[in-house]
């Protein structure tokens, strides 16, 4: 491989002493059959490299090199048009770039997943934490909940047993990730609603301090190394006093090194838009917050029509505003890797990760297809009984531009919503693009 790079780099140098030619990079075009020069070379020594290739490196697409664009993406359930675009390219990089040494130079990032237990069918984020430990900084199990009766105390949800946390405690220590309790105010049921819960808390400072003197007894006694506040649901009245709670908290943990991380909703502006980032300050919360997750996500969602769960564009624009309000060094760059399944007849989506998306696609013989917009991938399907579907997911690919705005940015890292249902190669494209902080 080494070999071959130094090849085309040759190659690339000569193109440009040559006059009348324009160089255009491979990662950013589509090559077809007609084509040649530099960029097909570096496509045929791919090709020859997976064995979809048995002739040598011409440097023009012709027939045979369409033959073996089409076989290799009908193996990889592609759309087998014999067309090198943005799935292709990157399904070619992921086969043949081994992930190599750390590249001391690159600047540090952080690197957060969020952890859950079995969500039949989903998995346990158990696997993906023990596989990919080497490239997180934090881990967050979302196991606490403020509890219903508003009163500041803590309920713990047995969707974690205490067996897997220690399993997870273990697996964190082993790979120098900090641990940080996720506490929220969200999935009561029976009525109950996340707002008025935390409004019982926040109205009150006696129930507002118990809150933040049971978090601070939760840490102590369990190990945490801090806390995720992930309440995401609260009335826009109650903005102000959800910041004196992040003022009482913060005078309570820092001074005992704790680090506080806050779950922010997406938001572009300060003009209220009936959303839930109406209800949070980003400049207050992130003064007294070590960091902010702004969570990018739910562009379409479940109370959505079918569309991206997070479009580059749109992705963009919760940054741009995010940085405006906090340093850029104390954000983590939300990011989805699950999906839905939209059903055209007007049903609940189905909430997908990224190996169940791809089991449908399997299932009905459907090719992914890609947004070039949006730059991430869909596809639609019919199922038995004849309703239509659509499904919009993330896979490594999508997460590749995303991960280009945190470094664009210089946002301090990114977090996973949530281990276990990303794209198993996203691990590499993380490791391809940035060290990770310990």
């Amino acid at each position: 491989m080494f070999k071959i790079r130094k090849k085309l780099i040759l190659v690339a140098v000569l193109s440009l002493l040559v006059s009348n030619i324009t160089c255009v990079a491979y990662a950013s075009q589509y090559l077809r059959q007609g084509d040649y020069g530099p960029n097909v070379v570096a496509l045929q020594e791919q090709l020859r490299q997976l064995g979809y290739l048995a002739v040598p490196a011409t440097g023009f697409f012709g027939p045979l090199t369409a033959a073996a664009v089409t076989k290799l993406q009908s193996d990889y359930y592609l759309i087998p048009d014999g067309i090198v675009g943005p799935l292709t390219r990157n399904l070619l990089e992921r086969l043949t770039q081994k992930e190599g040494t750390p590249d001391p130079y690159r600047q540090k990032r952080t690197i957060m997943g969020y952890y859950a237990g079995k969500e039949t069918p989903l998995p346990s984020s158990l696997t993906s934490l023990t596989n990919h430990g080497t490239k997180l900084t934090y881990v967050a199990p979302f196991r606490y909940r403020l509890n219903a009766g508003g009163t500041g105390s803590l309920d713990t949800l047995e969707q974690i047993p205490e067996k897997e946390l220690n399993k997870l405690f273990l697996a964190a220590r082993e790979n120098k990730i900090k641990v940080l309790a996720l506490v929220h105010n969200m999935l009561y049921g029976n009525g109950i609603q996340g707002r008025d819960v935390a409004h019982r808390i926040l109205s009150d400072p006696q129930k507002r301090w118990s809150l933040v003197m049971n978090i601070f007894y939760l840490l102590r006694e369990n190990g945490f190394d801090g806390v995720e506040i992930d309440i995401e649901d609260i009335y826009p009245g109650d903005s102000q006093l959800f910041n004196q709670f992040m003022a009482e908290l913060a005078a309570q943990l820092k001074p005992a090194g704790y680090y506080i991380s806050v779950a922010l909703p997406a938001k572009f502006s300060d003009t209220p838009n009936m959303s839930w980032g109406d209800s949070f300050d980003y400049a207050t919360i992130g003064h007294y917050a070590d960091q902010v997750v702004v969570m990018a996500y739910d562009e379409h969602g479940a109370y959505s029509g079918p569309g991206p769960i997070a479009s580059l564009p749109w992705v963009e624009k919760v940054v741009q505003y995010t940085v405006s309000k906090i340093p850029a060094q104390k954000v983590l760059l939300g990011i989805p890797a699950y999906g839905f399944d939209w059903n055209c007849d007007g049903s609940f989506p189905r909430y997908l990760s990224y190996d169940l998306a791809m089991e449908i696609a399997r299932w009905y013989g459907i090719s992914i297809n890609w947004d070039t917009r949006a730059e991430v991938p869909y596809f639609r399907y019919i199922d038995e009984n004849g309703s239509r579907h659509e499904v919009w997911f993330e896979n490594a690919s999508s997460w590749a531009g995303k991960l280009d705005l945190v470094a664009k940015y210089n946002l301090k890292g990114a977090a996973i919503w949530r281990l276990g249902m990303e794209d198993p190669d996203s691990w590499r494209v993380i490791g391809d693009k940035f060290t990770i902080e310990k």
